[in-house]
């Protein structure tokens, strides 16, 4: 049985990665978290501190019209290509 200490959080930085998409459309943060909805002040610090559900990674990208979960998949298919 593999145990979960084996398994390594993600390296993408989902936060980064929706706060640039925001920079790039001309949008604030302010406008999206109000559209989630989520308190403007907690959602920075989750964007910031990549703490983000997978519910609120799913309502973001349904605002946004962006497959955030794509990150993710790229990440694990790179993991499973460098796999002996």
């Amino acid at each position: 049985m593999m145990r979960l200490e084996s398994f390594k959080k993600p390296e993408t930085h989902i936060g980064n990665i929706i706060i640039q998409i925001l920079k790039e459309r001309g949008i604030k943060i302010i406008w999206l978290a109000r559209k989630v909805p989520c308190i403007e002040s907690n959602f920075y610090k989750k964007l910031k501190n990549n703490t983000i559900s997978k519910e609120l990674l799913f309502h973001i990208s349904d605002v946004l019209h962006v497959d955030l979960f794509v990150y993710y998949s790229e990440e694990l298919h790179k993991k499973w290509n460098n796999l002996p």
